[in-house]
């Protein structure tokens, strides 16, 4: 079996973020890290590597991004690492890294394809079934069980209404949860290894695709500051009725 899975690097969720002037665009701290439901991604391709005797390697996809990412999941134990990268990545929506990915796995080959269930930075969720769709293959999403068989997987999801439970074909995409596996800290070793590993690097015109964004970002805007918060000091029935008075007057809600 080979797997591959979809690496993101995303900004660490303790980056300070700002809307750069005009709201054109976001003004990100430099601080980026490989995707939280990536991770778990990375797990479950090594246990199957482990368990089953798999082949893995991780690909990710941006403009001069993706790098810290893939090291990240070389630090893991994964054994290889590519990197697609184009400037006209900078600007692509979903699709167009969707399309990128799958023609480099149609390159690379792959029989079960793991992503993240989701980015922590647009929380999207769309690349992962999109792949899937390009590549015609079958797709579970939000996988929080997972065990490989002869020429199939069988997987588990949670949903509102219960568990659900698949034997899936190979090949096939499936996305992860949160509860599929706990990620493992990469050893020392492992990061010093992953520091020297190479990791090659395609553009897109040498998988084929052409960067035609159809989705167009026109601005953002920050949240909208929130009330500074009003402490009531005194014995506990003074401030009950004190409240009671704020809740009634001042802010109209009795």
């Amino acid at each position: 079996m080979k797997v591959a899975v979809l690496a993101k690097e995303v900004p660490d969720l303790e980056a300070q973020v700002k809307v750069a002037a005009g709201g054109a665009s976001l003004d990100i701290e430099k601080r980026k890290v490989l995707n939280f439901f990536d991770e778990i991604a990375v797990e479950a391709a090594l246990k199957l590597k482990e368990s089953a005797g798999a082949e893995a390697y991780a690909v990710a996809a941006g403009a001069g991004t993706g790098i810290d990412a893939l090291r990240r999941a070389l630090a893991m134990g994964i054994p290889g690492a590519f990197q697609i990268d184009d400037p006209a990545l900078a600007e692509a929506n979903p699709l167009t890294v969707a399309r990128a990915l799958a023609a480099f796995l149609q390159k690379e080959g792959f029989d079960l394809v793991i992503a993240g269930k989701q980015a922590t930075d647009d929380e999207a969720g769309l690349v992962g079934p999109m792949v899937a769709e390009i590549l015609g293959i079958p797709c579970v999403v939000g996988v929080t069980g997972l065990e490989a068989s002869d020429g199939s997987i069988t997987v588990t999801r949670h949903t509102d209404t219960g568990t659900e439970k698949y034997e899936v074909p190979l090949p096939a995409l499936i996305t992860a949860e949160k509860g599929l596996f706990e990620p493992r800290v990469p050893a020392v070793t492992g990061v010093m290894k992953a520091m020297k590993a190479k990791i090659d690097k395609y553009s897109l015109a040498d998988l084929g695709v052409e960067a035609a964004p159809e989705i167009k970002v026109l601005g953002y805007q920050p949240p909208a500051k929130r009330a500074a918060i009003k402490m009531i000091p005194g014995d506990p029935a003074e401030a009950a009725a004190e409240l009671v008075r704020l809740l009634r007057d001042e802010a109209k809600a009795l």
